[in-house]
């Protein structure tokens, strides 16, 4: 499938850096007008889901049984996971295959890389390592990281959570830089697509520290750019996780629970 993207100007910058656009799979299985409409009104519907839970805001609202765990524990976000896999992932492919009768790796789901995007993501991750670091010295960041509250030493448990929490990571790009972006970008074009899928993207960070807050609409647009470039979601699945996991562990260790 030949660059949505203009040739020239910082477009064409982009092209010349990551080299030749990998095709999509076929079939394409709806016009741009449809697969837009479905989209859009699907994203609304289901981020107001994710936001409540599916009406079951806490583990005890779901299974009586489960009234005893917190929200911030491991098991409170253990539940907070899977509704993110749900509303992210599975739903999005329900609509791919059943109503769009494609595959998710039109939408960004599959693997590309080559040495320029690996060297490209390596990049991008050491530019955002200063931040990294100057947020691991704010108070404000040690209080909201790592979720899990109740972590210690426990390296098992640790790695539990991190693999629960890096997954849901990827549903995240999935969702927004894979079934919205790519879903939007024949109906609006690039730079539209990105700047439409940005807006969500921003306001679910609305609970995080305002600096991050801040920093999702830059990340937001970067991401964008880079799955609809290689025409996969890898990218921003690499350097998003890269980052939370860095800044999880950096956390445990200010704290002293890991060293």
């Amino acid at each position: 499938m030949p660059s949505t993207m203009d040739e020239t100007g910082t477009w064409g910058i982009v092209d010349r850096l990551f080299g030749p656009v990998p095709d999509l799979p076929n079939p394409e299985g709806l016009g741009e007008d449809r697969r837009a409409t479905v989209i859009l009104w699907s994203v609304s519907v289901l981020l107001v889901l994710l936001i409540f839970r599916g009406g079951f805001p806490t583990p005890g609202s779901f299974n009586p049984e489960w009234s005893s765990v917190r929200s911030t524990d491991l098991g409170g976000r253990i539940y907070w996971a899977l509704w993110g896999f749900v509303f992210y992932l599975a739903v999005p492919f329900a609509i791919i295959g059943l109503v769009f009768r494609e595959s998710p790796a039109r939408y960004g789901f599959r693997i590309y890389l080559t040495k320029r995007t690996i060297l490209i993501y390596a990049g991008l991750v050491i530019i955002m390592l200063p931040a990294l670091f100057w947020a691991g010295t704010q108070d404000v960041f040690l209080r909201k990281y790592p979720f899990v509250k109740n972590l210690t030493g426990d390296w098992e448990v640790i790695v539990l959570w991190e693999t629960i929490y890096l997954a849901r990571f990827i549903a995240l790009e999935f969702f927004f830089r894979g079934y919205l972006l790519f879903g939007l970008e024949k109906k609006f074009g690039t730079a539209n697509a990105i700047a439409i899928s940005v807006i969500p993207y921003s306001i679910m960070h609305f609970a995080k520290p305002f600096p991050e807050a801040m920093g999702a609409i830059v990340a937001g647009a970067v991401l964008g750019i880079v799955a609809l470039r290689t025409r996969s979601i890898l990218g921003g699945a690499i350097i998003h996780c890269t980052i939370a996991l860095s800044m999880d562990l950096l956390a445990l260790y200010k704290k002293g629970v890991i060293g």
